[in-house]
């Protein structure tokens, strides 16, 4: 048994497509990538389906083929799709919306292709890279503002694509990629990078393009998931509060230029602590050792201080506050 299939009615969406490769060489479909994927993820997993015998009833004379197939329910802005092999193949894109059509994507070697429907029907083409201005953020609480060493994240389309490695830079001088797909990049600001307007230029296999984008002295912003420990570095929670009296190790991004302090990298700027609203001191502010663009605040808690299970916990550096996160103190 070579798989199983489970189909459920239900009403289809008008907004359905399915890419498929039909009939195809087992040999060819070993190689052959048939991937679609949105900003959601991937649209499924591909199923294979043997022909048994062809149109005629009979065992295929050139042994057995395959027929690959993806659908897609369409209700994402844009879909990435790729397919191919280093050898002749034949697939294609259908439009399962009412009144939709088929469109050919044939050829001898990997190609990337754009889907989206931008009316009624379909619109199927060549992948290009492109993004906005306004979607350059930081990658933390994907909010507007980046500084020099901190995280960003680009949202866009065509940022990746198999065949080839993603590039970023700003004005020239490269921005390490710490991660990318065909939607999103999380890459960090270069850390000397001065604040003002810069070019910012992403070049993948499906192209180039470039935005001006500002980039602030400072731009602090706390990661909202996990991203608080208590001073044994557990996980801060209501399970898990902090005993006042020690430190919340806090990490985030945006806290701009560093100073080298011995072995650690400190904070430019000061940074201080609004624990329920009262402003407190940090012990540490810079960057996590051994991490990109990632920076870390030990914040001591006060014996005094109020308990709770909520208490509300935001940064502050050079008059700019962070998102606000809770903490659990005990």
């Amino acid at each position: 048994m070579r798989g199983v299939a489970r189909f459920a009615l239900r009403s289809p969406s008008g907004t359905r497509f399915m890419v498929g490769a039909l009939s195809q060489p087992a040999r060819l479909m070993q190689s052959l990538a048939l991937e679609v994927n949105s900003a959601a993820g991937a649209c499924g997993v591909p199923l294979d389906l043997l022909d048994a015998v062809d149109s005629s009833g009979n065992p295929p004379a050139a042994g057995p083929l395959i027929s690959r197939i993806d659908v897609c329910d369409g209700s994402q802005p844009a879909y990435q799709i790729a397919v191919g092999a280093d050898q002749p193949y034949h697939a294609f894109v259908t439009d399962l919306g009412a009144g939709g059509s088929s469109m050919d994507i044939s050829g001898s070697a990997a190609a990337t292709y754009t889907a989206t429907r931008p009316l009624l029907a379909l619109a199927v083409g060549p992948q290009d890279a492109s993004f906005t201005a306004d979607a350059v953020v930081n990658a933390a609480t994907f909010t507007s503002g980046i500084a020099p060493g901190g995280i960003m994240a680009i949202f866009g389309t065509g940022l990746s694509a198999p065949g080839g490695a993603t590039t970023v830079d700003m004005d020239g001088t490269i921005a390490t990629v710490l991660w990318a797909s065909a939607f999103q990049i999380n890459a960090q600001v270069p850390p000397g990078i001065a604040p003002g307007v810069h070019i910012l230029r992403v070049r993948s296999v499906s192209g180039a393009a470039q935005q001006s984008v500002s980039v602030s002295a400072v731009a602090p912003a706390i990661f909202p998931m996990g991203a608080v420990l208590n001073q044994d570095f557990s996980m801060n929670g209501p399970a898990n509060p902090l005993p006042r009296g020690q430190a919340l190790v806090v990490y985030a991004t945006g806290l701009g230029a560093v100073a080298k302090q011995g072995q650690l990298s400190v904070t430019a700027a000061p940074v201080t602590a609004l624990v329920n609203g009262q402003e407190l001191p940090v012990e540490f502010a810079g960057l996590a050792p051994g991490y990109v663009g990632l920076y870390q605040v030990n914040v001591p808690i006060p014996v005094a201080t109020p308990p709770g299970l909520g208490v509300s916990l935001t940064l502050k550096e050079g008059g700019q506050l962070s998102n606000t996160v809770a903490v659990a103190l005990q």
